[in-house]
């Protein structure tokens, strides 16, 4: 066991692909939530910022072992890593956006942050932090979003939840649409409707409220086994 912990903890380039290859792991782990959600930035994304975070604090931490000893010359490598944050940052406030009322992506774009957080922690080999960062993640995105929903949205004071629905471009579509969540205790506030360019979809993008105890997600899977509905979920 003593030996297994010292070749992590070493510095070899086996080590250092290794360490990159579980950081992508965890980028995935926290992207395949992303991805069964639906939002733009899922697993491919997470590993690919999570293995990028990781590969530049490798860099930054042994990049420049060449020449940081020397008398000479003046390095402080921390700063590679520092300016990690800064890129992610560019990255993640492209995935937020304002739609009506509401401001979408946060959630999301806070998920890349911390997925680069992530892969820098396996690039300097903190295993262990890295995953416990990863469950902590998943926690806030699956449990907290599932069982503490109400909670959650009194904290923000705001009861509205954002929706996106694509359907076929019928007469009643619509308001089949309303009447179904009205059946099922959601409650719709307002809501803009954008139609395809060949004209036979309708893109609809809604702000709803619903009780406690009702399950919006299990509401827009059961929508979606109706015909002529292509994409039903909450944001």
């Amino acid at each position: 066991m003593t030996e297994i912990i010292e070749f992590f903890n070493g510095y070899s380039d086996a080590v250092l692909v290794i360490r990159i290859i579980l950081a992508g792991i965890c980028g995935g782990i926290i992207g395949v939530e992303r991805t069964l959600r639906q939002k733009d930035a899922g697993f491919r994304t997470h590993i690919i910022v999570a293995m990028g975070a990781a590969l530049m604090v490798i860099i930054s931490k042994y990049g420049f072992l060449d020449i940081v000893f020397l008398d000479s010359v003046q390095v402080d490598v921390s700063r590679v890593a520092s300016n990690i944050i800064t890129g992610i940052s560019f990255l993640g406030a492209g995935m937020i956006f304002v739609k009506g009322i509401s401001i979408k992506g946060l959630t999301t774009a806070a998920g890349i942050w911390v997925t680069a957080a992530v892969g820098m922690a396996m690039g300097a080999g903190l295993y262990i932090v890295a995953l416990i960062s990863v469950f902590l993640l998943l926690l806030v995105q699956i449990v907290f979003h599932k069982f503490l929903i109400g909670f959650d949205k009194v904290l923000a004071n705001d009861n509205l939840v954002p929706c996106f629905v694509q359907i076929e471009n019928t007469p009643v579509a619509v308001k089949e649409l309303k009447a179904f969540l009205k059946a099922n205790g959601v409650q719709v506030f307002d809501s803009s409707i954008e139609t395809s360019q060949s004209n036979e979809k309708l893109t609809i993008h809604l702000n709803v409220q619903y009780e406690k105890d009702v399950d919006i997600d299990d509401v827009f899977e059961r929508y979606l086994q109706k015909d002529g509905v292509y994409q039903a979920f909450s944001i």
